[in-house]
């Protein structure tokens, strides 16, 4: 997921140097970033933010061909996410 917004953001926005502040900390762009409640924490042991999350699946994706049933659960743990302050830029395409 983190890459495709950095792509996205690169070559459809316009935004050459975008980048994930976990590959490149120095970025100017940092398009995706640690979640602030992930801000300072040395000892990362069991802090990834865990869930589940539920979602419905068009009947016509390729998704649903994949999994033949609708919903699924989705699990994610992660430390990165989008990074508010490009959230319009980004959204502004969909």
């Amino acid at each position: 997921m983190q890459l495709a917004i950095v792509e996205f953001a690169r070559h459809v926005i316009g935004i050459e140097d975008a980048h994930s502040i976990e590959f490149d900390s120095a970025t100017a762009h940092p398009v995706i970033h640690l979640m602030p409640d992930q801000d300072g924490v040395e000892d990362i042991g069991g802090t990834l933010r865990l869930g589940s999350y539920p979602c419905v699946l068009d009947p016509e994706s390729r998704a649903y061909g994949v999994y033949g049933y609708s919903p699924i659960h989705e699990r994610h743990r992660h430390r990165y996410e989008v990074n508010n302050d490009f959230r319009n830029a980004l959204f502004l395409f969909f």
